[in-house]
C-alpha cells in the first residue's frame, strides 16, 4: 500500500522541482531584457535592440507556462497539505495576496510591453515598463519566499497556545513579513535564482558561439557578456548571503544545522565532517578536518559550538534524514565552490583580454610568451571555455535543485518548524493518488514542451534579417 505521506511530499518535491526551472527564467528573462534595451537606446543598436525583443518572446512563454505550473502548485498545496493550508490561511495569507497583486503588475506590463513595442515615441518610457516587470517578477520570488521563511522560523501567532490547544489566537499579520530569517532568505533565494537563470542563459549563448559565425556570432557575444556580468555579480552576492544563511541555522534552526553538518560535537576545536554517512547514530566513511567547523562558525579553530547544535542535544526522532541532507548540502558547497572557481578564472581571462590589457602586459617579454598560448585568448573566442560554460549552466541547474532538496529536507520532519510535522498536515485520503498521478504527468511534459515552443519561436526568426547587417 502506498504512504501517502511519503507520496504527497514526493509530489510536492516534484512539482517544486519543475516549476522552480521555469521561476528561474521567468525571474531571469526580464532583466536581461532590459539591460539589452537600455544599451539599445543608448547606444542606438540594433543588435541589443533584437536581442531584447528576441528575450521577451522566449519571456512569454515562460511566463505562461510558469503561471499554468503555479496553478498546480497552489492547487497541490490545498489538495495534499489541507491542515498546513488552514494555519497558513489565518496567519501567513498576506504574502499570497501580495505575490498575486505583483503577478498581476507583471502580467499586465509584459502584455503593454510587448504589443505596444513601437507605439511609443519616448523609447526611455517604453524601457521603464521593462524596469518594473523585471521588479514584478522578483518581488513574486520575495513573497513566496517569506512563506517559507514562516515555515522555517514561524511567527505573527501564539505558537505555544497552538501547541496546546490547536487554536490559533493572537494574530498578527505583519509579523509574517520579517520573520528572523526573512531576509537572509530573501537575499539567498533571489540571488541563487538569478544566478542559475544567468547561467542558463549564459550557457545557450556559449552553445550559440560554438556553432554560429559573422554577424550572428557578434550578436550571441554581446549576449553573452551580459549573461556572464549578471552570473559574475549574482554568485559573489549568493555565497556572501550564503555563509550568512548557515550562520543563521545555528540561532533559528539549530537541530537543522547540526543535520546538514552530521556534527554530535559541542565545545571548542570542532571539526568539520566532510561525507560519510549516519547508520545506527553512528557517523561512518567521513572525513574529518579538526577545528575547522569551529573556524566556520565563529573565525576562531578553538571557537565554541554550542551543545543545541549538536544533534546529541535531540531526539533522533525529530531528526531529518541525516545522512541525506548532509551529502546534499556537501554537494551543494562543494558544487558552489568549483562554479566559483571556474567563473574567477574565466573573469580574469575576461580581463586580461579587455581595453588593451592584454596588449600592455604583452610588452614584458616573459609575460607576453604566456599570454600568447590559446589557453588566454579571448573567452567568448576559445572553445574550450564557452563548453565548460555550457557545463556551468546544467551545474547551476543541479545546484539550485539540490539546494532547495537540502532546505526543504533539512526542515523534516516538520512542515512548520517545531509547530506542525508534515505527517499532520498531509491529506492522507487515497483520492489524492489519481489527482498526483496527473500532476506528474503534467510535470514530465512541462519543462520539454517549454523548450520545444521557445526554440521553434525563436528559430522561425531570421536573426540576419533582424539584424539587417547592423550591430
Amino acid at each position: 500500500m502506498v504512504n501517502l505521506v511519503i507520496f504527497d511530499a514526493g509530489l510536492m518535491g516534484y512539482s517544486l522541482a519543475v516549476h522552480i526551472l521555469l521561476v528561474t527564467m521567468g525571474m531571469t528573462l526580464p532583466i536581461i531584457m532590459s539591460i539589452a534595451e537600455y544599451f539599445s537606446i543608448k547606444y542606438q543598436s540594433k543588435m541589443y535592440d533584437v536581442m531584447a525583443k528576441r528575450l521577451a518572446n522566449a519571456l512569454i512563454i515562460f511566463f505562461a507556462v510558469g503561471t499554468a505550473s503555479g496553478v498546480v502548485v497552489a492547487i497541490e498545496l490545498f489538495v495534499l497539505w489541507p491542515k498546513f493550508i488552514a494555519v497558513l490561511g489565518q496567519v501567513g495569507i498576506l504574502p499570497l495576496y501580495m505575490e498575486v497583486f505583483a503577478f498581476f503588475t507583471e502580467a499586465v506590463l509584459l502584455g503593454i510591453y510587448i504589443y505596444f513595442w513601437n507605439r511609443f515615441r519616448n523609447r526611455i518610457r517604453h524601457w521603464i515598463l521593462s524596469v518594473f516587470i523585471s521588479i514584478g517578477a522578483v518581488m513574486s520570488g520575495v513573497f513566496i519566499t517569506m512563506i517559507n521563511a514562516f515555515m522555517n522560523t514561524p511567527n505573527g501567532f501564539n505558537i505555544q497556545y497552538y501547541l496546546s490547544t490547536g487554536k490559533i489566537i493572537g494574530v498578527n499579520p505583519l509579523a509574517v513579513l520579517n520573520t528572523p530569517t526573512t531576509w537572509i532568505e530573501i537575499g539567498h533565494v533571489v540571488g541563487s535564482t538569478i544566478f542559475a537563470g544567468s547561467a542558463f542563459l549564459l550557457a545557450y549563448f556559449a552553445y550559440k558561439l560554438l556553432k554560429t559565425e559573422g554577424i550572428q556570432r557578434e550578436f550571441y557575444k554581446k549576449s553573452a557578456k551580459i549573461a556572464a556580468v549578471i552570473v559574475i555579480i549574482s554568485i559573489v552576492l549568493t555565497v556572501i548571503i550564503g555563509i550568512q544563511s548557515i550562520t543563521s541555522l545555528m540561532v533559528y534552526q539549530p537541530e537543522k544545522f547540526a543535520a546538514l553538518e552530521m556534527n554530535f560535537v559541542s565545545g571548542p576545536h570542532v571539526p568539520e565532517v566532510i561525507g560519510g554517512l549516519l547508520i545506527n547514530n553512528k557517523t561512518i566513511d567521513a572525513i574529518n578536518i579538526p577545528g575547522l567547523m569551529s573556524f566556520l562558525a565563529t573565525y576562531n579553530f578553538n571557537g565554541v559550538i554550542a551543545a543545541n547544535d549538536s544533534l546529541a542535544a535531540y531526539s533522533p526522532t525529530t531528526w531529518p534524514p541525516v545522512s541525506v541532507v548532509h551529502n546534499t548540502f556537501d554537494v551543494m558547497v562543494g558544487t558552489g565552490i568549483l562554479i566559483a572557481f571556474i567563473m574567477v578564472i574565466f573573469l580574469m581571462l575576461w580581463i586580461i583580454n579587455t581595453r588593451g590589457i592584454k596588449q600592455r602586459l604583452s610588452s614584458n617579454v616573459t609575460i607576453g610568451k604566456i599570454l600568447s598560448k590559446k589557453i588566454f585568448s579571448d573567452p567568448f573566442d576559445n572553445p574550450l571555455v564557452l563548453k565548460i560554460l555550457i557545463a556551468v549552466g546544467a551545474l547551476s541547474a543541479f545546484l539550485l535543485e539540490d539546494g532547495w532538496v537540502t532546505d526543504e529536507v533539512g526542515r523534516q520532519p516538520w512542515i512548520i518548524y517545531n509547530v506542525m510535522t508534515v505527517s499532520a498536515a498531509a491529506n492522507t485520503s487515497p483520492t489524492v493518488v489519481p489527482i498526483g498521478i496527473a500532476m506528474i504527468l503534467f510535470y514530465i511534459a512541462v519543462i520539454p514542451l517549454t523548450i520545444f515552443f521557445v526554440m521553434k519561436v525563436l528559430g522561425k526568426r531570421d536573426l540576419n534579417k533582424e539584424l539587417g547587417g547592423n550591430a
